[in-house]
């Protein structure tokens, strides 16, 4: 059985988003740090296996997913927990008719344990030997997401899925360490529960498979029955672009990847664009100035894409480097986001409110190389009524 994932619930009220910063979030908003029913890994990279240490064969994407028992159920040893995987690929706009490719398939789990696989499809043994058999995705990068499901491949309530990822780099092309991948990024899933009320392993609501489509629909809308919704603010963190040397200093090269994504999906069938407008503030001033025209600067811009796609700030916009807004760092501002239709009339199309901006979860890793970091940053975006994107910044420094 298939289905697509989607957004189905009318506006939430502007009220809902000047909440104190205390309050506690509505029992049916998602809290995307712990385990849920279904798990999304917001990137893969899907490209030839890498060197490191001089002389081991690694994936560059390693998947690593698990799963614990769930807050007030009882579980016993080794209970297995049956889990459907999408690799969701994007789409480039008019061409191909907008198809996202995607690959599905199962992988069995038991309580408390973890299975690790790469996203290149290796058979078991090719680079551990303790992986399941999973098929490479259709494309080199994309997203991949999961939900747990019944021997009937129904979906279910189990909040129990955890997970990370990690993604190694590509092999140095100079130097002493030539040809080999000297550094790593490693992040969290993202975890969406169920309907606090559903009982535990009781079927999750979806609609009947649509005759034009063939595929279903997963509500996560916090809807009774359904999956909960996402929920967060309306700002993140940037890092501009530093492609040369110069001011501001210090001069540690470096680019922002923002990777967008939408768990709006039409498997295998075309997809209309997601338009979203983007803001973006460099820093305050020191000293703090409420006159100076330099600091506090406003960028505006946009970026559209189908299904999923990763994009260097620079590239989005000119303007997003360190040069031109005179700072290191921003503030960026996502949505009001819409989709229009463009190649696939039975996708859906329409203005899309953007009412949430997920917490940031920062990860750092040093690299193998002096001076070094990686930043992953994670953010998502709750359409009400539509769809819903995410978009994971990612700095990789040149240096």
């Amino acid at each position: 059985m298939s289905f697509m994932n989607k957004w189905a619930l009318a506006l939430v009220p502007g009220l809902a988003l000047a909440m104190p910063a205390l309050a506690l979030a509505p029992v049916n908003q998602a809290d995307l740090a712990q385990p849920g029913s279904v798990i999304i890994f917001p990137k893969f990279i899907n490209l030839p296996a890498v060197t490191v240490d001089g002389s081991i064969v690694v994936p560059r994407t390693e998947i690593e997913v698990g799963a614990v028992c769930p807050v007030g159920v009882s579980c016993v040893e080794h209970q297995t927990v049956k889990v459907r995987f999408h690799w969701v690929c994007p789409a480039v706009e008019n061409v191909n008719s907008n198809i996202c490719k995607e690959t599905n398939f199962d992988v069995t789990l038991s309580i408390d344990g973890k299975l690790a696989f790469p996203a290149d499809g290796a058979v078991p043994g090719t680079y551990w030997v303790n992986a399941p058999r999973v098929p490479a995705p259709p494309c080199p990068r994309g997203y991949l997401i999961g939900w747990v499901v019944n021997q009937g491949d129904l979906p279910i309530k189990f909040d129990g899925l955890i997970g990370n990822a990690v993604i190694r780099n590509p092999p140095l092309v100079a130097g002493p360490n030539t040809g080999l991948s000297t550094g790593l990024s490693a992040y969290s899933a993202l975890q969406i529960q169920a309907d606090p009320a559903l009982a535990n392993n009781g079927l999750i609501g979806t609609t009947p498979l649509s005759d034009e489509t063939g595929q279903g629909q997963l509500f996560f809308d916090g809807a009774p029955g359904h999956y909960t919704q996402i929920t967060g603010s309306f700002a993140g963190d940037v890092r501009f672009d530093k492609i040369a040397a110069g001011a501001p200093l210090p001069n540690v090269l470096g680019e922002t990847l923002i990777t967008f994504l939408t768990l709006d999906v039409l498997s295998n069938l075309p997809n209309n664009p997601t338009f979203v407008p983007l803001q973006f503030w460099n820093e305050s001033l020191a000293t703090v100035s409420g006159t100076n025209p330099l600091f506090e600067a406003l960028t505006s811009t946009s970026w559209e894409f189908v299904c999923w796609d990763q994009v260097q700030l620079s590239t989005i916009n000119v303007n997003l480097t360190q040069a031109f807004q005179g700072t290191r760092k921003g503030i960026v501002r996502a949505g009001p986001a819409v989709k229009l239709e463009n190649g696939a009339p039975q996708d859906d199309t329409g203005p899309v409110t953007l009412a949430r901006l997920d917490r940031d979860d920062r990860r750092y890793c040093r690299q193998l190389v002096p001076g070094a970091e990686v930043q992953f940053q994670r953010e998502c975006y709750r359409h009400p009524g539509r769809d819903t994107f995410c978009a994971v910044p990612v700095q990789h420094p040149l240096s």
